[in-house]
């Protein structure tokens, strides 16, 4: 009982943190957009180099599940992996059975432009976990990089996941920190420190950004069926139960997006999240330290 007690004050601390960080009482408002131009200093010839001299350059497969995304949040997310400083990727898109027009013409357009898209077209609408299947199916890669069909990730984010892996060759999982994206705006910073599997059981604190060893993800069966709204949450959990070495670099390598359709603005956004969240925690009763 003081476990659950515990955790959960621990979870909604958190969660108040990301909304009303206490930097905000003596930095003002405007605190975290000075943050990022004192913190994200990058030389592109220098991490461009150092790049091409990385000693292990892995394939890293992006898979982008898509579903009647706006037009513009769609080229948003294409165009920020289109961006990245480490460029062996390949992006490996399954559309849901999108019924908006604009999606397919979209999808084939960069596929056409970049031969390091892939795009597959699912004959029927099967949510979040099995559009994710279909894509994790495309890939080719040593690892999997997670994203939301409406996200955006950082210039540098793919540059800074292939450091770790360089640095730690065992590494199964890697997350980040991450941000929210409002109006053209990077809000709302979570800035993780150290975690555990108890507090990974009572909410998903690896989140944005994630990085799968690919050969973890076949062996867990990758996304679960019947698990669509805490897909990603429950993905964790099964792999750190097969004893995935775990990684977290201290950087925003993602923008979540809050949008009318996005849980990054609240889970409310999502009836059946709830129910979900419920039936997973009790699942995951089952994970121990």
């Amino acid at each position: 009982m003081f476990s659950l007690l515990y955790y959960t004050f621990i979870k909604y601390m958190i969660r108040f943190q990301i909304k009303f960080h206490p930097f905000r009482l003596w930095r003002g408002k405007n605190w975290y957009q000075k943050w990022i131009g004192n913190h994200e200093k990058y030389d592109i010839n220098v991490v461009m180099n150092e790049c091409k001299h990385f000693r292990h350059k892995p394939l890293m497969s992006i898979i982008l599940p898509v579903y009647n995304v706006q037009e513009d949040y769609l080229k948003e997310c294409i165009e920020s992996v289109e961006r990245q400083y480490y460029t062996n990727w390949q992006l490996c898109i399954a559309d849901d059975c999108s019924n908006m027009p604009h999606i397919k013409k979209i999808l084939d357009e960069y596929q056409t432009q970049n031969s390091k898209i892939l795009v597959t077209y699912r004959s029927e609408n099967g949510h979040i976990s099995a559009c994710s299947n279909t894509a994790l199916e495309m890939a080719t890669g040593e690892y999997i990089v997670l994203l939301d069909n409406d996200d955006i990730l950082s210039d540098f984010a793919l540059y800074e996941v292939v450091k770790v892996i360089n640095e730690h060759s065992d590494v199964d999982l890697i997350f980040s920190n991450e941000d929210k994206w409002l109006d053209n705006k990077r809000v709302q910073p979570f800035f993780k420190k150290n975690w555990g599997i108890q507090l990974l059981m009572h909410m998903n604190y690896i989140c944005h950004l994630s990085v799968y060893r690919t050969s973890l993800l076949k062996q867990i069966k990758g996304f679960r069926i019947g698990y669509e709204g805490v897909q990603d949450w429950d993905l964790a959990l099964r792999a750190i139960q097969n004893n995935a070495n775990v990684r977290h670099i201290p950087k925003i390598l993602y923008h979540w997006r809050i949008s009318p359709t996005s849980t990054a603005g609240g889970e409310k956004k999502k009836n059946y999240i709830k129910e979900k969240q419920k039936m997973l925690i009790e699942d995951s009763k089952k994970y121990t330290m």
